[in-house]
């Protein structure tokens, strides 16, 4: 590895504050959807309705209707987070689409030298492999962010887990050796919109949806970081095939 630190195994998915924020974002959602449909409906009849009588289409309507789109597609994000986004699950291997994943991100990885270890066996969990590798992806490019141009040291590894006397679990860690988060940092970098990006409103859901794809498949996501030492993502997921 790149460098070891004490994983906190502060599971983060668990705290009183982050089961509040779910629930508050799935209610809060699901609110925003019922008004953005209404509002988009009938801003699309009164559009119509505009367009046929001048013959000319409302450009105030069709601004107001982008308003409300990118409503929506806040709403969407508050769905990932609270675990509520349409999946498209299946079973499927996660060493493969680990590879594959890291195979489609060569560009991304230039100068950084990483250091992959699967597992010597096949770990089958039931997930949409897309939003799986797109949180891979999210992982890896925070990762990168964070390290120096040079001498970046990126580590990822799969192992089979026991959870007490449950079903097995697959782990997959990705571990950076870049500028670490002091711990207040670390605490809310699942949260929405937490961000120490200065790029704008956009930034600062790529964790928190990530977070809430792996609750919705059945798994958690925790977090460690340091600073000056770095940043450890541990995924948990249950295995079909244990």
């Amino acid at each position: 590895m790149c460098g070891t630190m004490d994983f906190a195994h502060r599971n983060i998915d668990e705290s009183e504050k982050m089961t509040a924020l779910v629930q508050l974002a799935g209610t809060v959602a699901h609110e925003l959807n019922n008004i953005f449909a209404a509002v988009t409906g009938n801003l699309s009849l009164l559009d119509q309705e505009i367009a046929e009588a001048s013959n000319n289409p409302s450009v105030t309507v069709k601004d107001i209707v982008r308003a409300a789109q990118r409503g929506i597609d806040l709403s969407s994000k508050l769905q990932a987070f609270a675990g509520r986004q349409r999946l498209n699950r299946r079973s499927i291997e996660l060493n493969a689409v680990v590879s594959r994943t890291m195979a489609n991100l060569r560009l991304t990885l230039m100068g950084v030298t990483v250091k992959i270890t699967l597992a010597d066996e096949e770990f089958i969990v039931y997930a949409d492999e897309q939003k799986l590798s797109d949180t891979i992806v999210e992982l890896v490019k925070n990762a990168c962010a964070a390290m120096p141009p040079v001498r970046g040291c990126l580590t990822i590894k799969t192992e089979r887990r026991q959870r007490g006397n449950r079903h097995s679990h697959v782990l997959l860690s990705i571990a950076d050796n870049g500028c670490g988060m002091a711990p207040e940092v670390a605490a809310r970098a699942m949260e929405p919109l937490f961000t120490t990006s200065p790029h704008g409103v956009k930034a600062g859901w790529g964790l928190s949806n990530c977070t809430g794809f792996i609750r919705q498949s059945g798994g958690v996501m925790a977090l460690a970081s340091e600073p000056g030492r770095g940043t450890t993502v541990e995924i948990s997921l249950p295995l079909e095939n244990d």
